[in-house]
């Protein structure tokens, strides 16, 4: 067994036979009783280990203390480090549970735990696990339907024993969060942080709607339920604390743990005589579901390693559980149709599956997925709760159908989150001493916050946060615990931790430690190769591997043959940067895969030089399963060698030899110099400089990948976006400040269905609309644009969220009274700037004259433009749908066949500008207009137009333009919206003209 199961037996066995050892004349066989034997073994270790001796009499002291228990199973866990104690009381513990010698011993009112996987069970009660009889809890609903649904082999009792014992095995894989790599000289290589009072409940939002939920208390919310986050996010652990207070609630028979931990869980609703349904009932202790942890990468390879001729059933979701949970663990023994037969209605389950995007290829996630949506077809009952990462949730056919409710993960609050995780890791550490821990807690929580702010400072106020999930705050830990500071870059962290993770103190064998300290550093050679190797074979095929193939990838390399044996037995058993499930390895965290393959590329390749690495990574620049690489791969040289380093990133913004590849090694080298907070000015300006030539090419930025796109334009935003004018309201640094003149004339307003089969109603019929010279923004009025007026003019807007976004994206959350604020001021700024212009500057083009002196004398103003003159400026005067023609194309602008599931900076999609030059009207955000809604055709005359547009009237107003997460249909030019005045949203924004409607004559 085990050490986590060995040190939880060992724990009962002190605590509930403390007479028996005390006193082994009791037993009646004559012979000391087996705890006795137990005792004289682990005694020795247990003295010389004065906390582990304190931890016991405060258990003996009070055997009923969840917490006391807690701490001596931490205590004996540390003990068990060391193997041939831990061998030994393995050994005599299966002894002392052989049938043939199983008896129950109580002695005064203390607990009795007996069998495998027993627990106390309080002062005066028995709990008798594996093959015993005794008072365990028959009137579970579990049970009882069970044994009415099966022609059962086993009576209701022992239906009921093997229960618990899957029930107590359960709750011991669940009750503790492991810490690895934290340094103790003679500890143990893991630290335990119980989950019952380390567990911090994070928060979520569901993705249809801003509803804030704990994710402790989603249960509650729904019977399909789809957790996404990031990785790290701590997703599954979420799945174990369901598992952990459930499996506990069960066992003690009371409501507690899992109603305070998981919120009231009710049945599914009955239904009266009436057929209306009844108010739902909370479920009793007895009658909770039994949860199912279930790892679906390890169904995935379940299914994989099949013979071809399998039954069909054996490739079932149920099928394998009934396998991996019956057949693949010793500590029950349930019938083999066990599960089946839950499975058959579900109400008496909920299935944990953890780790959809785990599973080793898209198109074994989609059969997996299926096999999924299979098991709950038809059970409305059944609860299901899966996990995934999002990116790979939201790719290809991993997600699960309609009826699955999705939840996000959010990023980690300080208050909320990260403080009770530090405060409570640090108490484990340090049990005893309480000035301590609170010292180094203090100490570790003021270097995250500094962290945080330098991060802020060097990036912009709206950056991510760097210590967002749990797992980032646990590498901070384990990196602050060994090296007492807490490094500046992640690279420099992903290194720290893995070193920590593989390094020295693990065992208090004194041989064990020497061997660890000689071999860590091949070790680490050894992994960044392993993980070199994974990573080529791509994002489907690159998370695990088999140990032949393992063997064989460390093998490539002669000097690690002797240690391969070594090296996959330490992962075994001790996990340290690689873990084994059933026979398959992957590393703990795909973050320390990736930069141990950031290391390979500088380590080996880079041996050969920069340009090797350069010639290595020109296929992959535009992969997104080399992202992280590539950037730690900076972050590991700036550590290193920082001339380098900055030479290297000036050339990886010149590199590529595809159109994508070009456009992803300019992005990689600004995000990484934005990381690198010494990367120096040139390396900046020649990221800025390559950015803003790629994008002036409009047809070429057209096949680049908008993702690629979109993060070059949010660098431009962190270094100070220089298109656009600081000194002038950060309008654009162009002439005209990025007004574009629209010529008189005549253009077809509206859809003809002949031309265009999705033409809705609103837009019809098309008719020609002439009109005068005007001029139209080239792009919608951006947030830092808006923030200026805002300061200036000290106008009190109701929503802030308006300048929360980045500063060169559209600002959103405005209504059409704000946009027509924004107007007015910046009328009266320019009208200013007019005459100084047309009095300093003799050598103005023409339509640049026009533009000032209509300012000037009045001619012209600055307002929101008609929907007549936002068509024009859009498709011009051939009628075309689109911008660019009559196909849509997501290149060409930001809607949702895009894929940004945002807006973007403005100016990244130039391939979709308008024969005039106008961009971003047909995605992006929708853009208020000054037109009333009216039906069709459009005003002829004068006076029509004047009453349609009229700012003081009411009623709804036209919005015209795409949005980042409308459709096509809706980015077409002619597409009409309409909304009341006083409304503001996500996706709302607007741009300005510069036009004879608001001339003051």
């Amino acid at each position: 067994m085990d050490i986590t199961e060995l040190a939880g037996k060992l724990a009962e066995l002190l605590i509930v036979h403390e007479q028996a050892i005390a006193a082994p004349e009791h037993d009646v066989s004559g012979e000391p009783p087996p705890a006795w034997a137990i005792w004289q073994r682990l005694q020795p270790s247990l003295d010389a280990r004065p906390s582990a001796r304190e931890a016991l009499n405060d258990c003996r002291a009070q055997p009923d203390d969840a917490d006391h228990q807690a701490s001596l199973r931490v205590q004996l866990k540390k003990l068990l480090a060391d193997p041939q104690l831990a061998a030994d009381l393995d050994r005599l513990l299966k002894a002392s549970t052989e049938p043939a010698r199983s008896h129950a011993e109580n002695y005064g009112s203390g607990a009795i735990a007996q069998g495998p996987g027993a627990v106390v069970a309080g002062k005066s009660g028995v709990a008798v696990g594996g093959d015993l009889h005794g008072g365990v809890n028959n009137g579970w609903q579990i049970v009882n339907n069970y044994c009415a649904a099966s022609d059962r082999r086993l009576s209701k009792e022992q239906i009921a024993q093997q229960v618990a014992g899957y029930l107590r095995w359960l709750q011991a894989r669940t009750e503790n969060i492991e810490l690895r790599g934290i340094e103790r000289a003679g500890g143990a290589p893991v630290v335990l942080l119980p989950l019952e009072t380390a567990y911090v409940p994070l928060r979520a939002k569901w993705m249809r709607g801003d509803t804030d939920i704990a994710l402790n208390k989603v249960l509650g919310s729904g019977n399909r339920l789809v957790i996404v986050g990031g990785p790290g996010s701590g997703k599954t652990t979420v799945l174990l604390h369901m598992a952990w207070a459930l499996a506990s609630s069960l066992l003690n028979g009371r409501s507690e743990p899992a109603r305070s931990c998981l919120g009231p869980l009710r049945k599914p609703s009955e239904w009266d005589e009436q057929d209306k349904p009844k108010k739902p009932q909370e479920y009793q202790p007895r009658e909770l579901p039994l949860p199912l942890f279930v790892p679906l990468a390890s169904f995935a390879r379940y299914r994989r390693h099949l013979a071809g001729n399998a039954p069909a059933r054996a490739r079932t979701l149920a099928h394998f559980i009934s396998y991996h949970l019956i057949d693949q663990q010793a500590d029950f023994d349930l019938p083999a149709d066990f599960f089946v037969q839950l499975f058959k209605d579900g109400q008496d389950v909920l299935l944990l599956l953890d780790g959809l995007d785990e599973v080793a290829n898209e198109n074994e996630r989609a059969e997996v997925r299926q096999s999924v949506e299979k098991l709950v077809h038809g059970r409305a009952a059944l609860r299901v709760v899966v996990t995934c990462r999002t990116i790979t949730y939201r790719r290809g056919s991993t997600a699960l159908g309609a009826d699955f409710r999705e939840i996000a993960v959010q990023p980690l609050d300080f208050d909320r989150h990260i403080l009770p995780m530090v405060r409570q890791a640090y108490a484990c550490i340090y049990p005893f001493d309480a000035a301590l821990r609170t010292e180094r807690a203090n100490d570790l929580l003021e270097g995250i916050q500094g962290l945080e702010a330098q991060r802020r400072a060097r990036l912009d106020q709206q950056a991510e946060a760097f210590a967002d999930s749990p797992l980032m705050v646990r590498l901070l830990l384990i990196v602050h615990f060994n090296n007492r500071r807490l490094p500046d870059e992640r690279a420099e962290l992903f290194d720290k931790a893995i070193n920590a993770l593989l390094q020295v103190d693990y065992s208090p064998d004194v041989s064990v430690s020497n061997h660890l300290a000689e071999n860590w550093k091949r070790y680490r050679d050894m992994a960044q190769q392993l993980a070199f190797h994974l990573h080529q074979q791509g994002r489907d095929q690159g998370r695990e591997i088999e140990e032949p193939a393992l063997k064989a990838a460390l093998r490539q390399d002669q000097a690690f043959e002797p240690y391969i044996d070594d090296f996959l037995s330490q992962a075994r058993q001790r996990g340290s940067v690689l873990e084994e499930r059933n026979g398959a390895y992957r590393f703990i965290h795909l973050a320390l895969q990736e930069f141990l393959v950031a290391r390979y590329l500088r380590e080996v390749i880079g041996a050969e030089g920069r340009a090797a690495i350069l010639a290595f990574l020109d296929g992959r620049l535009d992969d997104p399963w080399w992202r992280e690489p590539i950037l730690l791969l900076v972050g590991y040289m700036a550590a290193n060698a920082a001339q380098s380093a900055r030479d290297f990133l000036s050339a990886l913004a010149q590199a590529g030899s595809r159109p994508n590849a070009k456009f992803a090694a300019v992005e990689l080298a600004g995000t990484a110099a934005l990381e690198w907070r010494d990367s120096g000015e040139p390396v900046r300006a020649n990221c800025t400089q390559r950015i803003m030539t790629l994008l002036s090419d409009s047809e070429a930025s057209a096949t680049f990948e908008p993702i690629l796109r979109a993060r070059a334009g949010d660098l431009l935003a962190r270094w100070g976006d220089s298109r656009f004018d600081a000194e002038h309201w950060y309008l654009p640094a162009e002439p005209l400040f990025g007004f574009i003149e629209i010529p008189v004339g005549s253009f077809m307003m509206g859809s003809d269905r002949q031309r265009d089969k999705q033409a809705d109603d609103r837009e019809l019929p098309q008719h020609e609309v002439n009109l005068p010279d005007y001029y139209l923004a080239r792009w919608p009025v951006t947030v830092a644009q808006f923030a200026a007026f805002a300061s200036e003019s000290g106008f009190q807007f109701k929503n802030p969220d308006c300048l929360k976004g980045i500063v060169n994206h559209p600002v959103v959350w405005v209504n059409w009274r704000d946009a027509m604020a924004y107007c007015r001021w910046l009328n009266a700024r320019l009208k200013e700037l007019a005459h100084e212009r047309l009095a300093a500057d003799n050598k103005l083009f023409e339509t640049e004259r026009r533009f000032w002196q209509g300012l000037a004398d009045g001619s012209l103003g600055i307002g929101l433009p008609s929907e007549a003159e936002w068509e024009k400026g859009a498709r011009g005067t051939d009628g075309r749908i689109y911008p660019w023609g009559d196909d849509p194309d997501p290149n060409r602008a930001n809607y949702n066949e895009t894929s940004l599931n945002g807006t973007s900076a403005v100016g990244c999609f130039p391939g979709g500008a308008s024969s005039y030059g106008c961009e971003e009207t047909s995605g992006n955000v929708r853009e208020w207009t000054r037109s009333l809604y009216r039906d069709y055709p459009y005003p002829p005359e004068s006076a029509g137009r004047q009453a349609r547009e009229d700012p003081t009237a009411t009623g709804r107003v036209v919005l015209r333009g795409g949005a980042f997460h409308f459709n096509a249909r809706d980015a077409r030019c002619a597409s009409r919206y309409l909304d009341f005045p006083d409304f503001r949203g996500g996706n709302y924004g607007f741009r300005v003209v510069a036009s004879p409607f608001f001339s003051d004559r």
